[in-house]
C-alpha cells in the first residue's frame, strides 16, 4: 500500500537522519563499511507501523470551500504547505519502496512454494548482511504468521473458525466485473490427514458461483480436527450458521460498498449430506434426498427399482414430515433463503465418477463370470487405453492408465474415460458384448450432454430420459441388486441443470482440488490444526487471491505466445516476421504440434492447425491449416446422432487453407479410428 506525502515525509525524515549518523553518501551505494552492522532487528517494523492520519485529497479545495465545510487543522496546513520533496528525499523514498516491493516479493514466493520457516529465516540472516537489505530478521515476522490460534472444543476434536467474510473481502477486491451480488456454494466433507492415523480434517470450504473470473477459486471457512467426524453437527456448524446468516440480513462491505449475499448451494458426497441435513444414510430404505421411493432389500443392499416416485418439497422437509427420511433438526434450517431440495444438487463426481462409472470397470473386472470380461480382453483394453494417451491434449493432468489399476484411478481419470475415451476404446465390445457397450454409451452421452453448456438444457429431457434407461438395462445386465443409492440417483441428476447450469457448476472438483492444500501445509504431526491456520492465516498478506483470479475479461484473449520464424507453413501475404506457436484462450490453449492443433470453427470445419501468423490482406491473425472433410456420425439411432454433441468421424484433407483465429470456438480432441480419425469436442472449451 503506498503511503500518502506525509507519511513518506515521516519516513523520509527518519532515514535522513539514519544515514547521517553513519555518514552516508547517496551519490554512490555505500559498501559494508560504511554502514553500521549493529541495526536493530525491528527497525522496519517500526517504519512500517507509521501512517497518515488525516488522508487527503490531492486537489486542494479553495478558501471559501475550506472556510464552509471544515476548519484546516495544523498538520493539515502545514502539509500544503511544504515544498516538494528534493531529489535526495526522492532518492531515499525509492530505496525504502524498493524494500518494501522486495518484502512482498519475498512473501509471495516463500507462499507459493511452501519454503519452511527455518530456512527462510536462513535465507533473511544472509540477505541482511547485504547493506541494501532492511529485513526482519525471523521468517513469522516476514510472513506475519498468526500468533494466537483460537480454537474451541467440538466433541470429539477441536474446530477453529477462519471466517468467510474476511475472505470474501479480500477475494472481491481483485475482480474486475460490476457485482452488486455474491452467490456461495459450499463444501464439507472429510479428509483422512495420515494413512497410519485416524486422525481427520472436516473443512468447511467456501466459492463463488456467479462471477467468472472466480470460478475456480476456493477459500477455507472452518475447520474441525479430530478423531472422527464431529458429534453433533449443530455445535459444529455454530459460527457458521451465525455468521452466514448475518451476511445474507446485513449484506457484505466491499470497499465502502454493500454488496448482497445468497447462498446458491452446498456441494457435498451421499455421507455428508446425510450429516448436514440430519437424515438418513445412502444405506437407509428412504435414502434419496429427491423422491419419497421406498428401498427395497435385496442381496444384503437397499436397492432402488423405481425410477419415478413422488418428489420431496421444501416445505415437507422443513416441517420434517417424513419420519422415515429424517433422523434430527438440520442446524441449517436456521439460515435463510435456503431450498433443502433445490440447494443441493447431485455432486456427479462421487455419483457417476467415483460411483457409476468405477463400479462398470469393477464389475468388468471383477464381476462374476456372468458379467465379468475376459482377463485377454481387459489387457487388449488397457493397451489401447494407454495408447491413446499420446492423443490427449495439455488440458488434462492425467494420462490414461491401464484398466487393471482401478483400484487407484483418481475421479478425473474416471471422468476421462467416461466421457472420451471408452466410447473409441471399448468400440471393439460392439460385436461380442454389445450390449454393454450400448448400456455403457448410454451413460456416457447422457453425461456429455449434460456437461456442454451448449446442449444441457436444450437435450435435458433425451438425457433424463436416456439415464432412465441406462438404469433399467443395468439392472438387467448385471443384476437388479447392484441398483442401490448410486445408480437411482442417475435419474434426478439432469434436474440440477436447471438450477445450476452444467453439472461441473455444482460439483466437487474444485473443492477436492483444495483439499491437496491442507496435506502439503502439514509439516509435522504435532498440532496440525493450528499449522494449517498458520499458514492460511499467512496467505492473507500475500498476492494469493489475486494471483488465482482468472481473467474473464474478453479483450485479454485471444494471446499469442512463442514466436518462431519458420519459413514453412506459409501462404503468399502471410508476414513471416509475426508468427507463433501458441495461442491461448480463456479456456483452452491451441498449438502447431498434435495433440493441441484441432479446432473447431463457427461454421462447424474442424482444422488441424500448422502455424499462426499474421495476414497482410486480411490484417488480422490467421491460422494456416488444413480442414477435415467427409464429416460422419461416430453413433447413430437409436442414440442421438453423434454429431448433436459434436463426436464425428472425419478424414484429412491435405491442401493448407487460413482460417480467422476470431472463428475459433472450442478445442477438438483427435482420436485414430480404423483408417479415418474419431474427433470429439472438448466440453469445457465450448461456451453455451
Amino acid at each position: 500500500m503506498e503511503l500518502s506525502k506525509k507519511g513518506q515525509r515521516c519516513r523520509i525524515k527518519r532515514e535522513l537522519a539514519r544515514f547521517d549518523t553513519t555518514s552516508c553518501n547517496f551519490q554512490s551505494f555505500p559498501g559494508p563499511g560504511h554502514i553500521e552492522t549493529n541495526v536493530e532487528a525491528n527497525a522496519f517494523d517500526k517504519f512500517t507501523s507509521i501512517s497518515n492520519p488525516h488522508p487527503i485529497n490531492t486537489l486542494a479545495p479553495t478558501q471559501q470551500q475550506l472556510d464552509s465545510n471544515f476548519e484546516i487543522d495544523d498538520d493539515f496546513q502545514n502539509l500544503m504547505n511544504e515544498p516538494p520533496l528534493s531529489d535526495e528525499e526522492h532518492k531515499v523514498a525509492d530505496i525504502i519502496n524498493n524494500n518494501d516491493n522486495l518484502i512482498q516479493s519475498l512473501r509471495n514466493w516463500a507462499i507459493t512454494y511452501r519454503i519452511s520457516l527455518i530456512a527462510i529465516t536462513a535465507l533473511l540472516s544472509i540477505l541482511k548482511n547485504h547493506p541494501c537489505f532492511k529485513l526482519p530478521g525471523d521468517a513469522r515476522t516476514l510472513l506475519k504468521t498468526p500468533i494466537n490460534i483460537m480454537t474451541r472444543i467440538v466433541d470429539p476434536g477441536s474446530y477453529s473458525h477462519i471466517g468467510s467474510k474476511l475472505n470474501l473481502q479480500r477475494i472481491l477486491e481483485t475482480v474486475s466485473e460490476s457485482v452488486t451480488e455474491v452467490l456461495l456454494l459450499f463444501n464439507i466433507d472429510g479428509l483422512p490427514l495420515f494413512s497410519s492415523s485416524s486422525n481427520e480434517f472436516w473443512p468447511i470450504l467456501g466459492s463463488i458461483f456467479n462471477i467468472p473470473s472466480l470460478k475456480s477459486l476456493v477459500f477455507p471457512i472452518g475447520i474441525y480436527f479430530g478423531k472422527t467426524k464431529p458429534y453433533s453437527c449443530s455445535v459444529y456448524l455454530q459460527e457458521f450458521v451465525a455468521e452466514v446468516t448475518s451476511l445474507i440480513k446485513s449484506g457484505l462491505d466491499v470497499s465502502g460498498k454493500i454488496m448482497k449475499v445468497g447462498i446458491k448451494g452446498f456441494i457435498c458426497d451421499a455421507p455428508a449430506k446425510s450429516f448436514l441435513l440430519g437424515i438418513k444414510g445412502h444405506t437407509g430404505y428412504y435414502s434419496c434426498t429427491k423422491c419419497k421411493q421406498s428401498g427395497v432389500f435385496l442381496q444384503n443392499r437397499v436397492t432402488f427399482p423405481e425410477c419415478d416416485a413422488a418428489p420431496r418439497t421444501h416445505e415437507e422437509f422443513v416441517k420434517m414430515l417424513d419420519e422415515d427420511f429424517h433422523i434430527a433438526n438440520s442446524p441449517l434450517i436456521d439460515i435463510p433463503g435456503i431450498d433443502f431440495i433445490k440447494n443441493f444438487p447431485l455432486d456427479y463426481m462421487h455419483l457417476v465418477c467415483l460411483g457409476v462409472m468405477r463400479t462398470l470397470i469393477y464389475l468388468w473386472k471383477f464381476g462374476p463370470p456372468s458379467v465379468k470380461l475376459s482377463s485377454k480382453l481387459i489387457d487388449d483394453l488397457s493397451v489401447d487405453l494407454i495408447d491413446l494417451g499420446q492423443h490427449m491434449p495439455l488440458e488434462f493432468n492425467r494420462k490414461p492408465r491401464s484398466l487393471n489399476d482401478i483400484r487407484r484411478w483418481k475421479a478425473t481419470e474416471c471422468r476421462q474415460f467416461l466421457l472420451y475415451l471408452g466410447p473409441v476404446v471399448l468400440y471393439k465390445l460392439r460385436l461380442n458384448y454389445a450390449e454393454y457397450y450400448r448400456n455403457f454409451l448410454s451413460l456416457s452421452v447422457s453425461i456429455n450432454i449434460l456437461l456442454s453448456p451448449e446442449n444441457c438444457l436444450k437435450f435435458n429431457d433425451y438425457a433424463k430420459d436416456l439415464l432412465k434407461y441406462f438404469v433399467k438395462s443395468f439392472s438387467c445386465l448385471y443384476g437388479s441388486h447392484l441398483v442401490t443409492h448410486n445408480l437411482h440417483g442417475l435419474t434426478h441428476i439432469s434436474d440440477d441443470v436447471y438450477e445450476f447450469g452444467p453439472l461441473d457448476s455444482c460439483s466437487a472438483f474444485p473443492f477436492e482440488n483444495f483439499l491437496q492444500v491442507f496435506k502439503q501445509n502439514i509439516r509435522k504431526g504435532d498440532k496440525p490444526l493450528q499449522q494449517i491456520i498458520k499458514r492460511f492465516g499467512e496467505r492473507l498478506n500475500t498476492n494469493f487471491w489475486s494471483k488465482n483470479v482468472y481473467d474473464a475479461s474478453p479483450s485479454t484473449y485471444p494471446r499469442f505466445c512463442n514466436p518462431h520464424f519458420s519459413r514453412s507453413k506459409l501462404l503468399t501475404d502471410s508476414d513471416q516476421s509475426k508468427q507463433f506457436q501458441t495461442v491461448e484462450f480463456d479456456s483452452f490453449k491451441l498449438t502447431i504440434t498434435h495433440p493441441n492443433c484441432y479446432c473447431c470453427l463457427n461454421d462447424g470445419s474442424i482444422i488441424e492447425i500448422k502455424n499462426i501468423v499474421f495476414c497482410r490482406s486480411l490484417k488480422c491473425m490467421v491460422l494456416i491449416c488444413q480442414e477435415f472433410s467427409e464429416i460422419k456420425n461416430f453413433f447413430e439411432p437409436p442414440l442421438l446422432e453423434s454429431s448433436n454433441i459434436g463426436i464425428y468421424v472425419i478424414k484429412k484433407n491435405f491442401n493448407l487453407i487460413k482460417k480467422k483465429v476470431a472463428d475459433v470456438v472450442g478445442k477438438v480432441i483427435l482420436f485414430p479410428y480404423q483408417n479415418d480419425y474419431v474427433a470429439m469436442k472438448m466440453l469445457h472449451s465450448f461456451s453455451k
